[in-house]
């Protein structure tokens, strides 16, 4: 092997160790459906945009959520941010005893507030309060999270308790109505490191939907995925199937009347 050859292979090798093992500043954010309690410093901005396919019920569905996030950090272990989210929907739609294709499409505004109690590292436990409203031409929505979460070593554990609120305008007749439509779902997921840049990640979903108080939907969901950190940006991707349904379960064992077969979540972000 000549002079220029190892000196470049030495080179390379050198550049990709770098690469691997320099530290990174952008957000600690592993997971794509569970939050953690970290929050962005004071001045700390950071744009966020979230994509997730939604597919598999008993007929054609397909659906595209897409939310684009401004974070900002305000200080004292407190942030906002500010959601413009857009949602296009297709599915089989039945009318005369003939099936066709309906494609949706919706947009909505939604604001996010995140406080920090505890931090993962300094405390036995990471503790979050996290609270957000949403705004649509046909739907309103109020969401509560609790956010635990703690660093041991490689591995970060999560778990998160989410309290969701719906309300649909409608009519019965000539009167107006609002439907209204409660969502408790608790997600728990787990990270390991092999390095400050590359990580993989599990996450577990227990979704349950309510009508007048009543249980109507409930389902699991669970996957792997990853993330990749660097100085300013960070990607996470994760693909979870629903795997087992305890209400509202169709034949095939699966709810596919309220919940997809499979969602597909990537999340990228810029921090500045």
């Amino acid at each position: 092997m000549d002079t220029k050859t190892t000196l470049f292979r030495n080179l390379l090798f050198a550049g990709l160790f770098l690469l691997y093992t320099i530290p990174s500043f952008a957000q600690d954010r592993l997971f794509t459906y569970t939050y953690q309690s970290t929050v962005l410093n004071k001045g700390q901005r950071e744009l966020e945009v979230w994509n997730t396919l939604r597919t598999g019920r008993q007929d054609y569905y397909a659906r595209f959520d897409n939310r684009t996030e401004f974070e900002i950090g305000l200080g004292k272990n407190l942030q906002t941010a500010f959601y413009l989210n857009l949602t296009s929907k297709t599915q089989t739609v039945t009318l005369d005893d003939t099936k066709a294709l309906e494609t949706e499409n919706e947009i909505s505004f939604s604001n996010e507030w995140k406080y920090k109690i505890l931090d993962p590292v300094a405390h036995p436990v990471g503790l979050a309060l996290y609270g957000e409203y949403g705004i649509g031409s046909s739907e309103y929505e109020l969401e509560g999270k609790l956010i635990l979460d703690k660093k041991i070593r490689d591995f970060t554990l999560a778990a998160n308790a989410v309290y969701e609120l719906e309300l649909k305008p409608g009519y019965d007749g000539m009167d107006k109505e609002w439907e209204k439509e409660t969502k408790n779902d608790y997600f728990v997921a787990l990270g390991y490191s092999f390095s400050p840049k590359i990580h993989v990640t599990m996450e577990n979903a227990f979704k349950n939907v309510f009508e007048d108080g009543t249980l109507q939907h409930s389902a699991l969901y669970s996957g792997v995925g990853m993330a990749w950190v660097q100085d300013s940006f960070w990607i996470n991707f994760t693909v979870p199937p629903q795997v087992a349904s305890f209400k509202g379960e169709t034949n095939s064992s699966l709810n596919l009347n309220e919940f997809e077969k499979v969602q597909i979540r990537l999340l990228f972000s810029y921090v500045f």
